[in-house]
C-alpha cells in the first residue's frame, strides 16, 4: 500500500472522528487503515467470480471485514455498522484517489 494512499485514509478517519463518529477513534485509527486497504486491495482474490463489483458490494465487504477484525462479538454491532459504513466509505474513497500507486 503506497504512504499517500494511507495517508489520505487517515485523513478522512481523522475527519470523521472530528464529526463524532466513534469507530475512527485515535487508538484504532491506523489499524483501521491497514485492515481497510488490505481488504479492498484483496477484493479479486477474496472474490474470484465477482469480475466486475459494484461498489456498494465492495463497501459491503469492506465493512464485513472491518467489523470482523475490531469487534469481539461482530453478531453484535447492530446501528454501529452505520458508523463502520462511513470508515469503509471514506477507506475506499483513499483507495480510489488519484494519488494512489500501483
Amino acid at each position: 500500500m503506497s504512504e499517500p494512499t494511507r495517508a489520505v485514509a487517515l485523513a478522512a478517519l481523522t475527519e470523521l472522528w472530528a464529526q463524532g463518529c466513534p469507530i475512527a477513534s485515535p487508538d484504532d485509527r491506523d489499524r483501521l487503515v491497514d485492515i481497510g486497504l488490505r481488504r479492498w486491495h484483496s477484493f479479486h482474490r477474496r472474490h474470484p467470480r465477482n469480475r466486475q463489483p459494484s461498489q456498494e458490494a465492495r463497501i459491503r465487504d469492506l465493512v464485513r471485514g472491518l467489523i470482523e477484525a475490531v469487534e469481539p462479538k461482530p453478531r453484535l454491532v447492530g446501528p454501529l455498522v452505520k458508523d463502520y459504513e462511513c470508515v469503509a466509505e471514506a477507506i475506499a474513497a483513499a483507495a480510489a484517489s488519484p494519488l494512489r500507486q500501483p
